[in-house]
């Protein structure tokens, strides 16, 4: 017996050394935070939707003298499909550039020097070119960013008639902390367009990529 605690005492005053070296965990180091999420700044989407366009000017005609009287109605709605980048410039300040093509059918009714009511239908579609200043509202940390753009737009239609218009609007980026999101847009559009007068409203919803 005395010879197994003289053993034991040897063996425990050889461990005493290693365990003093054996670093204990430092406080806090067991439930350590998760590394923080990735941030995008710039956005590449998309833009899928519906616009709502209408244009209204009055006929001008020489019958027994020179009058404006016949009113003359067109309505668009065409699908609309195009890419857009928003680039990033800092805090909450961003410029969008974009190229949206509608397609569909226009659709003429007017009323002729006999006050004949006509109607004509031509499938039409519009090349708009888009440059915006957006907002974003909102932490990049955040799932869902809100943003209001202001703008202008380019048209070029059929023939290659040109117009142009102002643009305002508000939306948003769902799954914004993730490399791809959805945009939900809500745009409206007013100006000239062949030298006639043009409004116009666009729905759209935008696959997104975050970079």
């Amino acid at each position: 017996m005395r010879n197994l605690l003289l053993t034991t005492a040897v063996l425990l005053t050889l461990a005493a050394p290693a365990a003093a070296q054996t670093p204990s965990p430092e406080p806090g180091r067991l439930f350590q935070a998760a590394p923080p999420a990735p941030t995008w700044n710039n956005v590449a989407r998309v833009n899928l939707g519906v616009g709502f366009y209408n244009s209204g000017w009055y006929n001008c005609y020489t019958v027994w003298g020179y009058a404006c009287t016949s009113g003359t109605y067109s309505s668009y709605i065409p699908f609309l499909v195009g890419p857009q980048v928003d680039f990033h410039l800092g805090g909450m300040h961003n410029v969008s550039v974009g190229l949206t093509v509608g397609i569909g059918t226009a659709t003429l009714t007017y009323y002729d020097q006999f006050n004949a009511l006509l109607t004509q239908t031509a499938n039409a579609t519009l090349w708009e070119p888009t440059v915006d200043y957006v907002a974003k509202f909102g932490s990049p940390t955040n799932d869902v960013v809100s943003r209001f753009r202001v703008g202008g737009a380019m048209y070029i239609g059929p023939n290659s008639r040109l117009g142009g218009a102002g643009r305002i609007g508000a939306g948003a980026s769902l799954l914004n902390t993730r490399r791809l999101g959805v945009g939900l847009d809500l745009v409206f559009e007013g100006g000239g367009y062949d030298g006639r007068w043009i409004g116009g409203l666009q729905l759209l919803v935008s696959p997104e990529i975050h970079f």
